[in-house]
């Protein structure tokens, strides 16, 4: 069992559109366990955000044998999706956080410090949503992270808008029949009008959560699903021909579709891509430890 008076413990969130992610470690880098809570992204609201985050904190402290009481000993970097925008800052740095200290960044910086251990390179990310991040000599490339259907056309939910869009333009002789009508249908208990009411409020995270259903369509030859996923791939691309040209040393795709779509991207860019050295949860905690030593003061730090 982990001793319950170690003062050194570290935590490291990575707060996706989808999932919250948290990693606890000892100073000396040693895991200590895991947790997996709901959407971290601030655009759901800080409540919902809090809830993931102390929800996936409450099981890695379950994972880790600490008490729940050790929350308030956790020095925690926190890459949250989002917060590179003004106000999501602002929302979150509103938050009277139970632990030793926070510092917050954006899930885009913690992956890419995790990606390349500290170290220059790039990432692209194509999960819920899309974001690019390129480090190189201390200058910052940063492509994307604009918001759901807001210039974001390779990530996980835009896939699952195209996919709805397809089926209801083929339920009105607009468009070519795809087998995505039969299976939204299927998922849904409704087409066409009813279709739409479904998901008359439906999130990012709700149409993400609809790109397997392509990928699947897809791999089964479907005419349609298979141009949602080129345009996709074609996107991916232009991407990367822009990160690389910042020449950093080391680019990394990640993400909830990476794996799905890298095979369909440019044969040429494919031996540029590198895995991920660590985890974004790991670039969090590498954020943390770096802001602790400075005694950062800025907006993105909160302690207490």
């Amino acid at each position: 069992m982990v001793s319950q008076n170690r003062t050194a413990l570290y935590m490291g969130i990575d707060g996706g559109g989808t999932k919250c992610r948290v990693r606890i470690e000892a100073a000396d880098g040693t895991l200590l366990g895991t947790g997996i809570g709901g959407t971290a992204n601030p655009s759901h609201g800080l409540a919902t955000v809090i809830h993931s985050i102390t929800t996936a904190t409450e099981c890695a402290l379950a994972h880790a044998n600490l008490d729940v009481s050790q929350m308030k000993n956790l020095v925690v970097g926190a890459g949250i999706a989002g917060l590179h925008l003004p106000q999501y800052q602002q929302l979150m740095s509103s938050w009277q956080h139970p632990f030793k200290m926070m510092f917050l960044t954006d899930d885009l910086n913690a992956a890419t410090l995790g990606a390349h251990q500290g170290n220059d390179g790039a990432v692209v990310i194509v999960g819920t949503g899309f974001s690019a991040l390129s480090i190189v000599n201390g200058k910052k490339l940063a492509i994307g992270g604009h918001g759901f259907l807001m210039a974001d056309q390779c990530s996980g939910s835009w896939i699952g808008h195209q996919a709805v869009q397809a089926a209801l333009l083929a339920e009105d002789s607009l468009a070519m029949s795809t087998q995505l009508t039969q299976m939204l249908a299927k998922k849904y208990k409704a087409r066409g009008l009813m279709l739409a009411d479904a998901l008359v409020s439906a999130s990012a995270c709700e149409y993400g959560a609809l790109a397997p259903l392509v990928f699947a369509a897809a791999n089964n030859n479907d005419i349609v699903a298979n141009d949602i996923l080129t345009n996709t791939a074609l996107f991916i691309d232009k991407v990367l021909k822009v990160i690389l040209k910042s020449k950093p040393p080391r680019v990394s795709l990640m993400g909830g579709i990476s794996d799905l779509i890298v095979n369909r991207l440019d044969k040429e860019l494919l031996p540029s891509l590198l895995p991920p050295l660590k985890s974004p949860e790991q670039g969090a905690i590498y954020y943390a430890k770096i802001q602790e030593k400075l005694n950062a003061s800025d907006l993105f730090a909160m302690s207490y």
